[in-house]
């Protein structure tokens, strides 16, 4: 079994989750502007290792999150919503904010992308009015809830839903709440 590498952006985000599990293995990217020793550390060792993308769910988290998986082979994710990641203050989103126990829970839910045959293309997300309508948005948010993908525009679900091989039925059952 391979040793699994949490990748986050910063020191408090280590620190956060070090604090939960002290044994954890985890990595900072050093913030938006990626410490290439790291890139490369992870591209040398990523057949060795379980690696984990776990970035805050902002713009900048997201950027980084992009950034990387597009250099390495077949990392996993975690995602978190913003909700859940902002500071007491409601001023910051991270990490380093998340309830304990809310925190342990998201990081029951890695996504590794898989590739399938029968992928999901625009005209699904659009015929279930996951795009392109009024409540879209609000539709979108009860399927990455669902699936524990984090916060989505129509193209980010459409990329995450991929990863993890979902169907157009899939999808219609959850949501329309019935059953295959």
């Amino acid at each position: 079994m391979k040793n699994r590498i949490y990748v986050v952006e910063g020191y408090h985000d280590e620190a956060r989750l070090k604090a939960l599990y002290p044994d954890i293995q985890t990595i900072s990217v050093g913030g938006s502007q990626i410490k290439q020793d790291v890139i490369d550390f992870l591209q040398k060792n990523e057949d060795k290792l379980d690696i984990i993308l776990v970035f805050d769910p902002d713009h900048a988290g997201e950027s980084i999150r992009k950034r990387l998986a597009a250099k390495l082979k077949n990392p996993s994710h975690i995602f978190v919503e913003k909700d859940v990641a902002r500071s007491k203050n409601g001023k910051k989103i991270g990490i380093e904010h998340i309830k304990t126990k809310v925190l342990r829970e998201r990081l029951q839910y890695e996504i590794r992308p898989k590739a399938h045959h029968n992928q999901l293309v625009t005209s699904d997300l659009h015929a279930l009015g996951l795009t392109g309508e009024q409540n879209s948005q609000l539709l979108r948010d009860k399927i990455a809830e669902h699936f524990h993908i984090g916060h989505c525009n129509a193209k980010t679900l459409l990329i995450r839903l991929n990863w993890l091989g979902i169907t157009k039925e899939e999808l219609e059952n959850v949501l329309y709440a019935t059953s295959s």
